[in-house]
Parts: C-alpha cells; sequence; structure tokens
C-alpha cells in the first residue's frame, strides 16, 4: 500500500506543471536568440530540435555559443533586427557565423556526435 501512496505522489509532481530537468544549451539558445528568425514564426520545441541537429550545443564550440549569447543578451537591438528585412545586417550576425563555422569545422572533420 506504501508504494501506491508513492507512486501517486510521484505522479502528482509529474502533473504539477514544473519541467524536471535543467535548461539545455539549446533552451538557452533558443531563449535568447529565439533561433534566429523573426518572433512572430519561432516555435520553442522546432528550435530546440533544430538545434540539437545543427549541433550548436557542441562542447567544442561552448566559446562561439556564448558569445552569441552574451550579444543578445548586451544588445537588444539584435532580437529587434531578426524581423527588419531591409539589408541591415544582424548585430550578432558575426557571432553566428562563428558558431557556424565552428560546427561546420566539427563536421568536416567528423568530430561531430
Amino acid at each position: 500500500m506504501a508504494w501506491l501512496g508513492l507512486a501517486l505522489g510521484l505522479a502528482a509532481g509529474a502533473c504539477s506543471g514544473g519541467y524536471p530537468l535543467p535548461p539545455t544549451r539549446c533552451d538557452e539558445w533558443c531563449d535568447v536568440t529565439k533561433g534566429m528568425t523573426c518572433r512572430t514564426y519561432y516555435q520553442p520545441a522546432s528550435c530546440v530540435s533544430q538545434c540539437e541537429q545543427a549541433q550548436f550545443d557542441a562542447k567544442e564550440c561552448d566559446a562561439e555559443l556564448d558569445a552569441i549569447l552574451t550579444c543578445f543578451r548586451t544588445t537588444p537591438r539584435a532580437t529587434n533586427q531578426l524581423c527588419v528585412y531591409d539589408g541591415t545586417v544582424n548585430a550578432c550576425e558575426p557571432q553566428f557565423e562563428a558558431l557556424t563555422v565552428c560546427v561546420g569545422y566539427l563536421k568536416i572533420n567528423n568530430l561531430d556526435r
């Protein structure tokens, strides 16, 4: 009978709405950059999946990921520029390019997961 109480208690906790896992690097990427897309088109679950597939969270590219996250956090206009299609380069584009180069290097050299 004690196991039933424990099982019910665990089930109730799981349905409490709390997210039991700490955010991943891709969760952080998506939260800060909105996946480098206009907020209108931003879909968090899809963004995390795309981040993982692109391997933006690769340990070898931590410095590049940290740089773009810092850029977006300290440059408020960068988020607004994601929806402006006037030929203006996003303020954090150099950091994004550095991240994609790093990840590309891993894939080219078969160092990806």
